[in-house]
């Protein structure tokens, strides 16, 4: 009877412990309301969305890499085929690989930027009233506060 009692507490105390614990996007609406509580907008956060911010988004970044892989598998096929061309050939081929160098060199210097986590942006955030506007708000890393 004593292990049923304290698995029931135990099992007491891990419930009310998780239901009381607030939410990234919580955390957010509650400084969003904080900021407004003296304005006379009212809020609607029912379709708003919580995002991460990066300085380079990590999709772009890996996008860059790929690009810039498949940009020399073309250079160096150009160079190899440009020793099998005529005068004006290869002066139109050496044109277009000039440019390629040139994109492949800002996606190294974009590859050196590594994506990184900046905070919080919660978005689709609906006034309500005569006019519909939805705003968004950035926040710190740890949602302790809005940012511009």
């Amino acid at each position: 009877m004593r292990k049923i009692y304290y698995a029931f507490m135990f099992l007491s105390l891990v419930v009310i412990t998780s239901c009381g614990k607030k939410t990234d996007k919580d955390r957010a609406i509650a400084l969003v309301e904080a900021k407004y509580e003296n304005s006379n907008q009212k809020l609607n956060f029912d379709g708003s969305k919580l995002d991460s911010l990066y300085n380079i988004s990590p999709a772009a970044y890996a996008d860059s890499l790929k690009k810039g892989n498949e940009l020399d598998t073309t250079l160096a096929t150009l160079e190899s085929e440009i020793e099998h061309l005529s005068q004006a050939e290869s002066d139109s081929v050496g044109l277009i690989s000039a440019k390629l160098t040139k994109e492949r060199y800002h996606l190294l210097d974009l590859a050196k930027i590594k994506p990184a986590f900046m905070g919080w942006k919660l978005s689709g955030v609906v006034v309500e009233g005569g006019k519909l506007d939805t705003l968004s708000f950035n926040f710190d890393k740890g949602i302790t506060k809005i940012v511009p």
